[in-house]
């Protein structure tokens, strides 16, 4: 199945190297909404060798304008379960374990143990600090986002390296979810498309020149922002 990746190969900043980089990575993918769906495709057909899929939702009527790992035959399935019968159908050369859970302080290192990055592909506040602590303490990194409107932002979190999601995001007591917020369903996909492409580049050892973004898709602007890591951060100030 090489001619599968066959395009991948031939780009002179991944060649078969980094192909073989993606292919031994494993890698967790937690929320299977509108940044979950692109993402979980593109890693996937980017030939990441393992993929773990973590959402204790399951598929509402309401998610299939941007959701589109989702079909309406899966209304009312858990979404863990319906993208991994997705991924398994798009490409059997990999491995797709699907956990039908919801990240707490009690399980959150369990399930995301063992895995060479995360991404955050959540709505809520606490639990992108809950996944971005886990990370920190385990020294995996981590690509995060978040989209609003037709505005988002991603980030890529290398621990020691890079300022973490606590850094930049300090909390201040106002960690309420995103339900009800309007969301453009195709920024939903920019946004999602933009944080596969960092977790590959970071995967195959492409160098980054940036590691957070602003996207406006209004203005069609998308601004690199200069971040420095808050030396008293509770996640990642002791690294």
């Amino acid at each position: 199945m090489l001619c599968r990746y066959s395009r991948h190969v031939l780009l002179s900043e991944i060649g078969d190297k980094g192909q073989q980089r993606l292919s031994a990575t494993r890698a967790a993918v937690v929320g299977v909404g509108g940044l979950g769906s692109p993402v979980l495709y593109y890693l996937a057909s980017a030939g990441v060798g393992q993929i773990t899929i973590i959402d204790s939702d399951t598929v509402d009527s309401s998610n299939l304008n941007r959701q589109f790992i989702h079909f309406e035959a899966d209304i009312g399935r858990e979404k863990a379960r319906s993208a991994r019968e997705k991924l398994e159908q798009y490409n059997r050369d990999i491995q797709i374990h699907a956990t039908a859970v919801a990240l707490d302080d009690d399980n959150a290192r369990e399930y995301l143990r063992g895995h060479d990055i995360v991404v955050s592909c959540v709505d809520s506040k606490k639990t992108r600090r809950l996944i971005n602590s886990v990370c920190m303490s385990a020294n995996t990194p981590l690509i995060d986002g978040g989209v609003q409107g037709f505005e988002g932002y991603v980030l890529t979190v290398l621990p020691g390296v890079t300022p973490c999601y606590q850094c930049i995001f300090p909390s201040k007591g106002n960690d309420e979810d995103t339900d009800g917020v309007g969301v453009l369903g195709a920024a939903t996909g920019v946004l999602g498309s933009m944080m596969a492409t960092e977790a590959i580049k970071h995967i195959a050892g492409i160098s980054m020149h940036a590691h957070f973004y602003f996207v406006d898709l209004l203005s069609n602007r998308i601004t690199p922002i200069r971040a420095k890591r808050a030396p008293d951060c509770p996640a990642c100030g002791s690294q």
